[in-house]
């Protein structure tokens, strides 16, 4: 069995029993393709981390990169339901900045010390 076809047998074992012997042999088959269809494919980078805050609390950081697949409506609405603020976009431009900035200097730091006579 393909993890497409367990995953659209997973997604009906979550209806209530009652529900799943009421379905007609196609109809079970049709909501088995669609809930094949509608499971995300990976990224091909998925970073994931989840850091320790003061008082007991965490936050989690989020990275996904990958071929942009949603339609340009789709994006749009994306961009109305959840507007991104100038101070966010400041925020993770300047961690990505120094995040690189660190990385080149420890690059800069092991070349001279180990490369370099």
């Amino acid at each position: 069995m393909l993890m497409d076809e367990v995953r659209g047998e997973a997604f009906l074992r979550k209806l209530p029993q009652d529900v799943r012997d009421s379905l007609t042999p196609e109809q079970t088959a049709a909501i088995s393709r669609v809930a094949q269809g509608s499971i995300q494919r990976r990224h091909p980078i998925d970073f994931r981390v989840s850091m320790p805050l003061l008082f007991g609390e965490r936050a989690y950081l989020v990275l996904l990169i990958g071929k942009e697949k949603r339609s340009v409506a789709r994006r749009q609405i994306d961009r109305q339901l959840r507007p991104a603020d100038r101070l966010s976009q400041v925020v993770v431009f300047g961690l990505g900045l120094a995040a690189f900035t660190l990385a080149a200097f420890i690059g800069l730091l092991f070349h001279n010390a180990v490369l370099a006579p």
